[in-house]
């Protein structure tokens, strides 16, 4: 291998040709690097530390794109795979979600519609999402397996999972050691990642067929009318939190009036336990609450507008976050409410509730086990 020399811009350890690894049809960047080292005969974290030995690129969150850390490692691989046929740039999280997520969609912060990392150093406290039988067909990670509303396989019709089911250790395949030469293998005991997953229901399978064809066409169909893929996750995205709030309301509250209205029993409903953001919680929440949301959006705008003015439900109990503009046309029937005003009592001591310890404590374990 090559050597550098740290007076010159140029990489001097990029050598044109020297990785044969293929990229594979909707692979993560993160599934190529690990690959690309196997292939090699070294380890992943060994394999990035020689070419690109100041960045530490395992303490990012790769999969989304080497546009916040240096634009130039796409065309080092891009120079490193033969015949420069490894084009990473297209297979980058920030590529496929732009369309939904506009322009800003990765750059910084968490990004919607993605699985966090939840990284400390180079390890990660949230497990890759996988399917066992996808890793045994064809083993290296799909992109959709890092979509938050992305919860079972099509393709096997399994919820994914994200835990070796030998050691219950997290599925981290980038500390995978070199003598395991495929990505099926858990990096803490070395079984092979052969346990097949619970099977989906026809709700389940219908619901994520739905927000496939939506994502992969631009085109989905909202309360019967014809949207666009970042129309319809905006919208889907409200109605997610607005199942939220009406998990944890009382069931006299015009928001769970509203859903029971709907079809949507409060009783059916997943309370998260920390009340973090979508994409942080665990993959039976996210499915409660997908397929619950994608529910009310298959209606008719007649069967929305009959709810609201049968719930009473104001204007006021929609405007709890700032909604697409496209539910203007429906909210506009709810009742504008009255004004009420709330004497306010000073230096009043604040008293959490029962819900709000709980979710307190939830979220102290989470940040305990990231810190570990």
């Amino acid at each position: 291998m090559g050597t550098t020399n740290a007076g010159l811009p140029k990489n001097y350890r990029i050598k044109s040709g020297v990785i044969r690894t293929p990229i594979q049809p909707n692979e993560s960047i993160s599934s190529w690097l690990i690959r690309a080292a196997l292939d090699c005969g070294t380890e992943p974290l060994t394999f990035t530390g020689f070419y690109w030995d100041k960045l530490r690129l395992w303490t990012y969150d790769l999969d989304r794109g080497f546009e916040p850390i240096q634009q130039q490692i796409y065309s080092d691989i891009c120079d490193l795979s033969l015949n420069g046929m490894v084009n990473l740039e297209a297979h980058s999280l920030y590529s496929a979600l732009k369309r939904i997520n506009g322009e800003q969609t990765l750059m910084k912060g968490q990004a919607k519609w993605v699985l966090p990392r939840s990284s400390r150093n180079r390890s990660h406290r949230s497990g890759q999402h996988y399917c066992s039988c996808c890793l045994d067909e064809a083993p290296y990670l799909r992109n959709e397996w890092r979509f938050a509303w992305y919860f079972g396989c099509l393709k096997h019709q399994t919820l994914l999972d994200a835990k070796c089911s030998c050691c219950g250790e997290l599925y981290q395949p980038h500390l995978l050691s070199a003598d395991k030469r495929q990505l099926n293998y858990c990096h803490h005991c070395g079984e092979m990642l052969n346990h097949h997953s619970d099977l989906l229901s026809e709700t389940e399978i219908e619901i994520l067929q739905t927000l496939d064809t939506v994502f992969t066409s631009d085109l989905g169909i909202c309360f019967q009318k014809q949207v666009n893929s970042q129309e319809y996750f905006a919208i889907l995205r409200y109605f997610i939190n607005l199942i939220r709030r009406g998990a944890i309301v009382k069931s006299s509250h015009a928001i769970a009036r509203f859903l029971e209205q709907l079809g949507i029993s409060q009783g059916n409903l997943c309370q998260p336990k920390t009340a973090l953001a979508f994409e942080l919680l665990p993959i039976e929440e996210r499915k409660n609450l997908l397929v619950n949301a994608v529910k009310i959006l298959q209606l008719s705008s007649e069967a929305i507008i009959y709810a609201i003015q049968q719930s009473e439900i104001t204007q006021k109990a929609f405007a709890f976050e700032n909604y697409p503009s496209e539910l203007d046309s429906l909210f506009k029937h709810a009742r504008e409410g009255r004004e009420v005003n709330r004497k306010t009592i000073a230096n009043k001591p604040k008293i959490n509730s029962n819900l709000s310890l709980n979710r307190q404590w939830e979220r102290l374990k989470r940040q305990l086990q990231i810190a570990v």
